[in-house]
């Protein structure tokens, strides 16, 4: 369920702009619209969080353990004090890092530079030239340029690669450089030999190496480096609400949304402080914040849309039920394996039964995957699905249980399957058009609506005709029918707006679009036949690794030697063969499951997925119980 909102409008005197937040926070349930902060103490907390989150993410991939922060517990003084300490610490060391690096990068490019010179640098040129009074320059150039210096040029030839040409001057005090050609190009000597060069480069790796062990010592206090991250983004939150703040003379003001239940608390509280307050509903063109409740039955669905990173806008369904039935129901179907089922219950008991141990409650996440697990078991004790063995090799209980007419002893077991899928399909898209009739009635464009209903029970006929068998599905007259009525009620009331003249200019307008959309049915329709087609997928992967793992312990076993080295191969073949069928079912999962509800059913029910959380300024505790405390606090 979407929790009904209200928007507030909060003001305050001037005076008392510095405590609102923190007072706002406390309460718990006020989603403040976001401002722009500004001001020194602003800008200064931003890049105090720059700062820290780039040492968090350094000491993270010196750390091993991928720990979280207790969000029961705080950082005191002292900790905070010494968590600021270490930030300084790592930044200094990176920073001495980074430099180290750049030098590195200078020196291997001034190495490759000089190299075919030799051992030669400015230093040693001076100790050579020492009080002579002179200088020696050097030049280079191609080697057929060599003709092109002037003849009455004194200079000492020197050794150079196949190709080129070097040679050196010697210029006495105050002479100067003769003029040559510009194909020569002077070699300006390094300020350090190759060998120096060389001694620094491997002093600098020992200084880098000494840098990742104090980096590593220091990761084991990531934790708390993430504990004050999370109070600097706090922080920079009320700091961003107070000099962001609207005023006009005396008075400052806020406004956010408050689900409508906490409206009257919220009033008494307020009023504490002498505060003015105002409520209204949001209009049609403000987007309120979502906030989604359900039962615990229900909730336990959450963490797929939170690994998808979707929420429903304010006024869009909350499709958080038949996302979990339909959602597992596909998990099932293309896993379709009874014995992945089974890995996949006892993985969730055993997840439960250590979190149990160790004082944690059940997550979410953990009774989802015990009921996808389930259904999985089930779905694959209907089709005699096991590891991919063979029907006949199955034990005899697992063969009663099954049914015959999916489970692939029947001719017709496939196709089956095939009409198990459109059936879902029909019924997903049919509670998609069914909600929106409910939410369009009495205004005439539920009979859009309508139309989309016949439209998909035509579609699913067509399905079944031209997909399945047309001898066993044929197309009668009434779906015809059912498809032609389905299209006129959607061109005349797709776009109603209480006046059939321009209802029915705009849908002439959007003719082209409705066509493509009446066409989109059947293949929304069509779409489901994926269930099937991945977990076949899945069932031959396993059969075939199946058939090799006997293939291989086939025949004469020979020696008991060889016998056991078969028997150790096949082992091994089966479980990384499973193991990878396993994952490639799980992304299948994620692509095809995923998506049937998320696009299909999304889409026939006309949402874009483009909300946003409620997300209320709070503390560390949750929302009740800082409500209670203020109302602890002035007595209610």
């Amino acid at each position: 369920m979407i929790v009904p909102m209200k928007k507030f409008y909060l003001i305050v005197l001037d005076k008392d702009r510095g405590n609102v937040p923190e007072r706002l926070r406390k309460l718990g349930v006020a989603h403040v619209e976001e401002l722009q902060g500004s001001g020194e103490t602003y800008q200064s907390l931003e890049r105090e969080r720059a700062e820290t989150e780039s040492v968090c993410f350094l000491l993270q991939n010196y750390n091993k353990k991928k720990s979280k922060p207790d969000p029961s517990k705080s950082l005191s003084r002292s900790d905070i004090a010494g968590v600021k300490s270490l930030v300084q610490e790592v930044s200094e060391l990176k920073h001495e890092l980074d430099s180290l690096g750049e030098r590195t990068n200078q020196l291997v490019r001034e190495m490759d530079r000089v190299a075919s010179w030799g051992d030669v640098s400015v230093a040693a040129l001076v100790e050579v030239d020492k009080g002579s009074g002179r200088s020696l320059r050097f030049f280079e150039a191609p080697l057929k340029e060599m003709a092109s210096l002037p003849k009455e040029l004194e200079y000492m030839r020197l050794q150079a690669p196949k190709g080129k040409f070097r040679f050196g001057l010697v210029l006495g005090d105050g002479e100067k450089l003769p003029e040559l050609p510009p194909s020569f190009q002077e070699f300006l000597l390094p300020e350090l030999s190759l060998t120096q060069m060389r001694r620094e480069i491997v002093s600098i790796d020992q200084r880098k190496k000494e840098i990742a062990r104090a980096f590593k010592d220091l990761s084991v206090r990531v934790t708390f480096v993430k504990m004050y991250l999370q109070e600097l983004e706090a922080d920079i939150v009320l700091e961003r609400l107070r000099s962001g703040m609207p005023d006009q003379e005396h008075f400052a003001y806020l406004q956010g949304y408050v689900p409508a239940r906490d409206c009257d608390k919220f009033k008494k509280i307020v009023a504490k402080y002498g505060w003015a307050i105002a409520f209204n509903d949001p209009s049609d063109e403000e987007n309120p914040p979502t906030l989604v409740e359900n039962p615990p039955a229900i909730r336990i669905i959450e963490p797929v849309f939170e690994f998808l990173g979707t929420v429903p806008n304010y006024r869009e369904y909350d499709i958080s039920l038949w996302f979990l039935l339909f959602f597992s129901l596909f998990f099932a179907m293309i896993f379709g394996d009874g014995g992945y089922g089974s890995l996949i219950v006892l993985a969730s008991l055993a997840s439960i039964i250590m979190g149990k141990r160790k004082g944690r409650p059940v997550g979410d996440a953990q009774k989802l995957f015990l009921l996808l697990g389930a259904v999985t078991v089930v779905w694959g004790a209907l089709t005699a699905s096991w590891f991919g063995i063979q029907f006949n090799h199955l034990p005899s209980l697992l063969q009663r249980i099954s049914l015959n007419f999916i489970n692939g002893q029947s001719p017709d077991s496939e196709s089956n399957i095939k009409v198990f899928c459109f059936i879902i399909g029909l019924v997903q898209l049919s509670i998609a058009h069914l909600k929106n009739i409910r939410r369009d009635f009495p205004n005439l464009k539920f009979l859009s609506q309508i139309g989309s209903l016949l439209l998909l029970v035509g579609m699913f006929n067509a399905a079944l005709n031209l997909v399945i068998d047309a001898t066993r599905f044929p197309l009668r007259s009434w779906v015809l029918i059912c498809i032609a009525i389905g299209f006129s009620l959607v061109f005349l009331f797709g776009n109603w707006n209480g006046k059939f003249g321009s209802s029915l200019l705009e849908s002439l307008k959007g003719i082209i679009p409705t066509f493509l959309g009446t066409v989109s049915v059947f293949a929304d329709i069509v779409s489901y036949i994926r269930l099937w087609a991945v977990g076949l997928a899945g069932l031959a992967i396993s059969q075939t690794v199946n058939g090799m793992a006997s293939g291989i312990l086939g025949g004469a076993a020979g020696f008991l030697l060889g016998f056991i080295l078969k028997l150790l191969i096949a082992i091994v073949l089966l479980l990384v063969s499973h193991s990878l069928n396993f994952v490639l079912t799980v992304l299948s999962v994620v692509v095809h499951g995923i998506r049937l509800n998320m696009l299909e059913f999304s889409g026939h029910l006309g949402m874009e997925w483009s909300g946003y959380k409620y997300n209320p300024l709070r503390e560390q505790k949750c929302p009740s119980a800082a409500m209670e405390s203020s109302l602890e606090e002035i007595g209610v």
